[in-house]
């Protein structure tokens, strides 16, 4: 069993990911591939076509990776596909019924594409995305496809209409090391991808709080719904899910003084008011400005006194800490998840970073799972890169 996640393929994806895919793929032949989730960002690209079309796409722009699926499983390999939350209807009916068209696979190949709106559980090893210990990418409810969380409304009303596709894997810097970089990925397009930041922002701030509450709210019977199909279609028993859905955290839009500080918002007014109490000085005002300054290099201070970057690393330690709630709650031997594009590795938790954006890695990272069910243990591979004479 190979498991791999975060490709994030869409039409904007460079062609070399899925190619680097294929060649995975092809080396293990008979293999069960696992998807820990977002190999798709459907995020980016259903807002503005449908489902079946959106799957089309992207295999029209890697069609590698459509051969090579197509040629595993019908060749006796297994694809199994964890949703995450950027393509969280793969756990979807219509969306297993898209893939099946696009690859075109015999009856027999057909039943060894499995996917799970949440996660697969073989024995003591558990396989999730692991979003649902994030509070930026928390949803609601795990199996409700519904409000978009503070990550994928970022994707759908900045990144996506910007085309600032490079953000994806810097959903932990600060906006202001966001907006330096802007100018260097973007060029003249740069004032652009800093207004739809704000927009997104903004927006985000005022569906947050009772608003979202209150919608969350709505999506409880659907959530029921999805739990009753989720354990019958993948065997789960009720005690399990029961003890997952106990784990997941509270979304960050639920509180809008959390979604004001996680949007730096406290700086961004810091900053104005420093400006203007400049500005106001320099028109003759000198108490009036002073006090502007005063205010807004206080309220300035007391933000870096919580730390520059207060929230770099802490995607990492949550999802560590969801995977030993998982083992404890659950008996679970080894607990993978995704999401985090951070390698993590020991006895009990395995997190196979990205193999789309490897960090500075050997190779695209993923992970081979040895052992059987009851005793899994995980062991960090990387595929390496192709030697110029191989590209040639």
């Amino acid at each position: 069993m190979l498991v791999l996640g975060d490709l994030h393929l869409t039409r904007s994806t460079p062609r070399n990911v899925s190619e680097d895919l294929a060649r995975l793929i092809t080396a293990h032949p008979g293999a069960r591939i696992v998807c820990a989730g977002d190999l798709f960002d459907l995020s980016a690209d259903l807002p503005r076509l449908p489902l079946p079309r959106a799957v089309e796409e992207v295999f029209v722009t890697h069609p590698a990776a459509k051969a090579a699926f197509a040629r595993h499983i019908e060749q006796g390999g297994e694809l199994w596909l964890v949703s995450g939350n950027h393509d969280a209807t793969v756990g979807l009916g219509d969306f297993r019924d898209s893939l099946l068209r696009a690859l075109a696979p015999s009856p027999s190949a057909s039943a060894r594409l499995r996917t799970t709106p949440w996660f697969f559980r073989e024995g003591a090893l558990h396989i999730e995305h692991g979003h649902l210990y994030d509070p930026d990418n928390a949803p609601a409810h795990p199996l409700v496809v519904g409000e978009a969380s503070l990550g994928v409304h970022f994707v759908e009303q900045f990144i996506a209409p910007a085309g600032a596709f490079r953000y994806l894997n810097m959903n932990d810097e600060t906006p202001l090391k966001l907006f330096l970089s802007s100018f260097a990925f973007y060029g003249p397009r740069a004032p652009y991808v800093i207004y739809r930041y704000f927009h997104a922002a903004i927006g985000a701030v005022l569906r947050s709080g009772p608003l979202y509450r209150r919608r969350a709210a709505s999506e409880i019977p659907a959530g029921r719904e999805g739990a009753a199909r989720f354990m019958k279609e993948l065997d789960m028993p009720p005690e399990l899910v029961e003890q997952m859905l106990a784990l997941g955290v509270r979304p960050t839009l639920e509180s809008t003084s959390r979604t004001f500080s996680r949007l730096y918002f406290d700086r961004v007014l810091s900053t104005l008011a420093m400006a203007s109490g400049v500005g106001t000085a320099a028109l003759g005002h000198a108490k009036v400005g002073t006090a502007a300054f005063s205010v807004g290099a206080l309220a300035m201070t007391l933000s870096w006194a919580r730390g520059h970057n207060r929230y770099r690393g802490t995607v990492a330690e949550q999802l560590e800490d969801g995977a030993r709630r998982i083992i404890e709650a659950t008996n679970a031997r080894l607990v993978v998840f995704g999401h985090t594009h951070r390698e993590a590795l020991d006895e009990r938790y395995a997190n196979t970073a990205s193999f789309a954006f490897p960090r500075g890695a050997p190779g695209r990272p993923f992970l081979e799972i040895e052992g059987g069910p009851e005793a899994p243990r995980a062991v960090r591979r990387y595929l390496e890169p192709l030697s110029a004479a191989q590209v040639a």
